[in-house]
C-alpha cells in the first residue's frame, strides 16, 4: 500500500512520516518509500536529501519507462504543462527530471512487497507543485481536474495542514531551502507559500483524491501535536487495513488473463451524456480504484500515423467528398454511387483509425490488473456501425487483386485484434432530446451529423460482452445510480 503525504513545504510532511515509521501501525510493516533505493548494501550510508534524489533518479528510471504504457496521458499532459508555463528553461528540465523520478518511485512502490505500507513525502501528487505552484499561470479548477484524472495516484492521501506564519518561518530557517525560494525576499515567499496552501486545499476537494484523504490540522513544532498527529494517522491507517474492499466487476476465463484491467465501455450516439455520466463514474470509483479514461472513439495518433494526420487536413480540402461522413452517409442513403468501391483515402482512413484503437486499448488493458478503464465509446463487432469496422461490408472491385479488399481485411484484423470489453454501457436518448443537447453545447456537432450518428447506433453490437442499456432522457443522478449498482453488484449477463 502507498500512502502519500502532501502540503505546501514547511507543512512537516517528511517529519511527521518518519515518526510514523520508528512508532509503526499494528499488524503492518511500515516504511519511507526512499528505502527502496537506498536500503540496499553500500547505500545504507546516504542521508543527505540531494545524494538521495540523484539516486532515486538512477534507480526509478527502468520502472518509469515500464510504467509509461499505463500513465502515457499524465505524462503528456504535464510536460505540455511544463512547456507553456515552467518559468524558466532550466526549471522546465529539472520539473520533468522530477517527475520522471517521482512516477518511477510510484511504480517500484507499487511493484513492492504488498505486505508492507510505503509512506511518500514526494510522491506523485506533490507534482502539482512544479506544475501550479511554481508557475504565475493560473490554474482552473478544470486543470486540478484533468491533473487529479491523469495522475497515478496512491491508495490513501494524507494532508498536512499548518498556519502560513508557521510555514513561513519554517521554510526561512531549514537548510535543505527549496531553490524556488531560496533567493525569495519575506513578501515573495509568503506569496509562494499562499499558493501552495490554496492549490492542496483545492486538489483535497476534487475525487478521486478527496475520497482517499486525510487532513491533519495545525501541525506546529510542540511534541504533542507531532505525537496527537502521528497516532491519529496511525489509527486511520490500521482502520484502513481492516476495511473490506469496495465492490468489484465480476470476471470470467475471457478477463482471466494475468495483469489485465477491466474495461468498462460506454457508448451511444452524440448528446446521450456519455461524457457527464463519465466524469460521475470516475470519481465514484477512483475512490477505492485505480481509474483509467480513455477515448476510444478519438484515440490520440502514433508514431506510424503522426505524419498522415498532418496531412489530412490539405487532403479533406483537395478532396471533399472523401470525408469520411459524407462516404458513410453515401452507403447508408442508397446513393447511386453506392455501388461503386469506396474511395481509397476513406479506406486508408479507416484502417488508420484501427491501428489507433487497437493501439489505444490494448495498451489501456494492460494498465495492470486491479485498473479500472472507463471507455468513451468503443469499436462494435458490427462491419458499418459507429466506431467499428467500416470497409467489410461496402463493395469492392473484382478480380483477383485489389487494394481495396487488401485494407478491408487488414482493417477487419486490427479489430479483431481488439480486447473484447467486459461490460458495456449503451445510452440512449429520442432524437430530439439530443438535437436539444448538442444545440445547447459550446461546441456543437453538425444537426446531420448527430442524426446519422443517432441512426447508426442501433447498430452497435458487442458479442461476448455483456450490455446495458440506458435511456438518459432522465434524472442524470438516477443513471448513475443505476449504473453503479450495476458495476457494484458485478453482473455478467446482459439486460
Amino acid at each position: 500500500m502507498i500512502v502519500e503525504f502532501i502540503g505546501a513545504t514547511g507543512a512537516g510532511k517528511t517529519t511527521i512520516a518518519r515518526d510514523l515509521v520508528k512508532r509503526g501501525v499494528p499488524a503492518r510493516r511500515v516504511r519511507m518509500a526512499t528505502d527502496l533505493v537506498t536500503d540496499r548494501p553500500g547505500r545504507r550510508w546516504i542521508d543527505d536529501p540531494h545524494a538521495i534524489n540523484l539516486l532515486a533518479d538512477v534507480s526509478a528510471l527502468p520502472s518509469f519507462i515500464r510504467s509509461l504504457d499505463r500513465d502515457r496521458d499524465f505524462v503528456r499532459f504535464a510536460f505540455d504543462r511544463l512547456k507553456r508555463h515552467a518559468p524558466s528553461t532550466f526549471a522546465k528540465a529539472n520539473y520533468r527530471r522530477n517527475i520522471v523520478r517521482k512516477l518511477g518511485m510510484h511504480e517500484m512502490a507499487r511493484n513492492a512487497d504488498p505486505r508492507t505500507t510505503f509512506l511518500v513525502d514526494e510522491g506523485t501528487i506533490l507534482i502539482a507543485y512544479q506544475l501550479f505552484a511554481y508557475s504565475d499561470a493560473p490554474f482552473t479548477r478544470a486543470d486540478l481536474e484533468r491533473f487529479a484524472r491523469f495522475v497515478p495516484l496512491p491508495d490513501l492521501v494524507v494532508h498536512v495542514k499548518a498556519p502560513i506564519d508557521v510555514l513561513l518561518t519554517r521554510a526561512m530557517t531549514r537548510p535543505d531551502r527549496r531553490r524556488e525560494l531560496a533567493r525569495s525576499d519575506v513578501r515573495e515567499m509568503e506569496r509562494q507559500i499562499a499558493r501552495a496552501v490554496e492549490l492542496f486545499d483545492a486538489l483535497a476537494q476534487i475525487e478521486p483524491i478527496r475520497g482517499r484523504l486525510l487532513t491533519v490540522e495545525g501541525v506546529d513544532d510542540s511534541p504533542e501535536h507531532l505525537d496527537a498527529a502521528v497516532r491519529e494517522i496511525a489509527g486511520w491507517l490500521a482502520g484502513a487495513e481492516t476495511a473490506s474492499p469496495p465492490p468489484f466487476p465480476a470476471s470470467s476465463d475471457r478477463r482471466g488473463t494475468p495483469g489485465r484491467a477491466t474495461l468498462i465501455a460506454f457508448v451511444g450516439s452524440e448528446a446521450t451524456g456519455k461524457s457527464t455520466i463519465l466524469g460521475e463514474v470516475e470519481g465514484w470509483l477512483g475512490r477505492s480504484h485505480r481509474v483509467r479514461r480513455v477515448h476510444a472513439g478519438k484515440p490520440p495518433s502514433t508514431p506510424i500515423t503522426f505524419l498522415p494526420h498532418v496531412l489530412l487536413p490539405a487532403l479533406r480540402r483537395v478532396f471533399p467528398e472523401q470525408r469520411t461522413l459524407f462516404v458513410e452517409e453515401r452507403y447508408e442513403d442508397g446513393d447511386p454511387a453506392a455501388t461503386k468501391p469506396y474511395p481509397l483515402l476513406f479506406g486508408v482512413r479507416s484502417v488508420m483509425l484501427a491501428y489507433e484503437r487497437r493501439a489505444l486499448l490494448t495498451r489501456a488493458a494492460r494498465s495492470g490488473k486491479g485498473t479500472i478503464v472507463l471507455s468513451d465509446r468503443y469499436p462494435s463487432d458490427a462491419s458499418g456501425a459507429p466506431d467499428g469496422p467500416q470497409l467489410a461490408h461496402l463493395p469492392t472491385p473484382s478480380g483477383p487483386f485489389s487494394i481495396r479488399r487488401l485494407l478491408a481485411r487488414l482493417e477487419g484484423r486490427l479489430y479483431r485484434d481488439i480486447p473484447a470489453p467486459d461490460m458495456v454501457f449503451h445510452l440512449s436518448a429520442p432524437l430530439e432530446v439530443t438535437l436539444a443537447r448538442n444545440a445547447a453545447r459550446d461546441k456543437q456537432e453538425p444537426e446531420d451529423y448527430v442524426r446519422f450518428r443517432h441512426a447508426l447506433s442501433s447498430k452497435l453490437r458487442f458479442d461476448g460482452a455483456p450490455v446495458y442499456g440506458l435511456d438518459t432522457d432522465r434524472d442524470i443522478e438516477l443513471v448513475v445510480r443505476e449504473i453503479e449498482e450495476v458495476i457494484g453488484d458485478g453482473r455478467t449477463t446482459a439486460r
